[in-house]
C-alpha cells in the first residue's frame, strides 16, 4: 500500500484534519524520506506518526466493515 495513490490519498486526508487532533512538535507533518516509510516511520513528528499509524489502522477497519 506504500507509495500507491490510494496511500497518498489516506495521507493528504490525514493532513488537512491532523492539526485538529494531533499535538504536533516542532516537526510537525515534516515527511521522513521514503526509504524509512516501510519500517512505519512515516513522520519526523513522533506524535504525527503515531497518529497516522491509528488513523491507517481506523481506514483499514474501515474498509473491513
Amino acid at each position: 500500500m506504500l507509495q500507491t495513490k490510494e496511500f497518498y490519498e489516506i495521507m493528504n486526508t490525514f493532513e488537512k484534519n491532523a492539526t485538529k487532533w494531533v499535538s504536533l512538535g516542532s516537526m510537525g507533518l515534516t515527511k521522513e524520506p521514503k526509504e524509512r516509510w516501510a519500517s512505519q516511520q512515516i513522520y519526523c513528528d513522533g506524535n504525527a506518526n503515531n497518529a497516522f499509524k491509528m488513523f491507517l489502522i481506523g481506514v483499514s477497519l474501515g474498509k473491513v466493515l
